[in-house]
């Protein structure tokens, strides 16, 4: 076994030298991004290599297996094109085995017993991985429980695929009973009228339609992270609990920060507020709005977002809800600019023109659509529930033929291993790193610093 060093300089580090790159390069670059999002074979990649490129890493062939222990630790793929694969990953040169036994056993993932979280807490190297015992059957045998494996995960998998796409399906149908609401109001014999801008199309006769910062003070935040001796202690509403939550409440665990006596007046979260991310790296994710249903005091907007507070005669809820529609949506999306990262401005957003009926038939509204997006989110928390049960019977299923075979009436032998328990007495136990001359981490070349992808620090070893 050995490692390559961990370091940075004639590398395909930097990711931004262009040197190091070719789109039209022999071998693919494997970022972790690529093996999270594959079905665990990876068939393209968003970059390839240079001839220097390629030279400065590790180099693996159509049919060889490796797994993440950066990013979305413990992760098998199998690889169906020439690649090359950083410290971020372990593979298997010259291995003697099958590789899609070990693709089955790593992705049971009960061979990681001991070694922490399965998906980012797991403490795997070089070493770890290669002292892991596996059951070998002979070899007719394990021919035999691959071929049942492949038919039986391609059943799961199909039921899992249906499952998303009911998902999909209930999504849109929140998306359309959101922007149907939120344009047309909930009476469908009320008479309509041309709300003058193009996208809007017909409004309810007596609905107006205005400009946001007519009804709604709006301002972007400038607090930052960063903790300062002379400044208040806060909580701070951030990006994420923006993101991922539809309403802002008391139950989010807050990052704790500063903020200057003016910030603290000026950006504490009241009731009625909405809040939304203002800059992103896709369009897509500009403009996500979440409600706040309940003075928040100490809790502080945070950087990357703006605070949308209604005036007297506007519903907050109404104003969250506009900024579910796909209408509003798509709007952002146009107005946003940007290269690398792309933003709302504080004039388009101010300038965004929206439907407004009075009040009452706001909160009308607004009330409406929690009770029919609570009913669809409780279906679509059903259906993801069922496909974590799908998962669960997988992985089930793929353990129980890796570790005791398709006979149920073989005679077994304890193993001595924990995790495997009894097997198959005509089975051997071995150590992974027996299976392989060597198990090794891929290349990144000379560096002076911790590696950092997609979010997640990761440090090389040297020989």
């Amino acid at each position: 076994k050995w490692l390559s060093p961990v370091q940075r300089g004639a590398s395909p580090r930097p990711i931004d030298d262009p040197k190091y790159f070719d789109e039209d390069g022999e071998y693919a670059w494997v970022r972790i991004a690529d093996v999270s999002a594959s079905d665990g074979v990876l068939r393209e990649t968003t970059q390839k290599l240079s001839v220097l490129g390629s030279s400065l890493s590790v180099k693996i062939a159509p049919g060889e297996l490796f797994v993440s222990i950066a990013g979305t630790v413990g992760k098998p793929c199998i690889s169906e094109i020439k690649a090359c694969i950083h410290d971020g990953f372990v593979y298997f040169p010259r291995l003697k085995i099958n590789p899609k036994l070990l693709y089955r056993i790593f992705e049971s993932e009960t061979c990681y017993g001991g070694l922490g979280k399965w998906g980012t807490q797991l403490n795997l190297n070089t070493d770890t991985i290669g002292s892991i015992r596996v059951a070998l059957p002979p070899q007719k045998e394990l021919s035999l429980v691959l071929s049942f494996l492949d038919r039986e995960t391609a059943k799961i998998d199909a039921l899992i695929a249906e499952q998303q796409r009911l998902i999909e399906l209930l999504k849109e149908k929140r998306q359309a009973v959101i922007s149907h609401a939120i344009t047309t109001g909930l009476n469908p014999d009320v008479p309509m009228k041309d709300s003058g801008v193009e996208w809007l199309g017909e409004v309810p006769e007596h609905w107006e339609v205005k400009r946001l910062k007519e009804v709604c003070e709006i301002f972007p935040s400038n607090v930052d992270k960063k903790t300062y001796e002379n400044e208040m202690p806060v909580l701070l509403c951030n990006y994420t609990d923006v993101y991922y939550n539809e309403k802002i409440t008391s139950q989010i665990d807050f990052m704790v920060a500063t903020a200057s006596a003016e910030q603290v007046k000026k950006f504490t979260l009241r009731e009625g507020d909405t809040i939304i991310t203002k800059d992103s790296e896709t369009a897509d994710d500009i403009a996500i709005a979440a409600y706040v249903p309940q003075d928040l005091p100490n809790v502080i907007c945070g950087y990357h977002l703006s605070m949308i507070r209604p005036r007297e005669a506007t519903c907050g809820a109404f104003i969250k809800r506009l900024f579910d529609s796909i209408y509003v949506k798509s709007c952002c999306a146009v107005y946003a600019n940007g290269l690398t990262r792309v933003g709302l401005g504080q004039y388009a957003l101010d300038n965004l023109e929206m439907p407004f009926p009075p009040k009452s038939e706001q909160q009308t509204i607004a009330a409406f659509l929690d009770r029919e997006t609570a009913k669809i989110d409780a279906l679509i928390a059903e259906q993801q529930r069922l496909i974590e049960l799908l998962k669960e019977k997988q992985q089930s299923v793929i353990s129980h033929a890796v570790t005791k075979g398709l006979n149920p009436n073989a005679p077994m032998k304890d193993s001595g291993i924990e995790w495997l328990g009894e097997v198959p007495e005509h089975w051997e136990v071995r150590k992974l790193n027996s299976f392989s001359n060597k198990i090794t981490n891929g290349y990144v070349g000379p560096t002076r610093d911790i590696l950092v992808e997609d979010g997640v620090p990761y440090a090389q070893a040297t020989h």
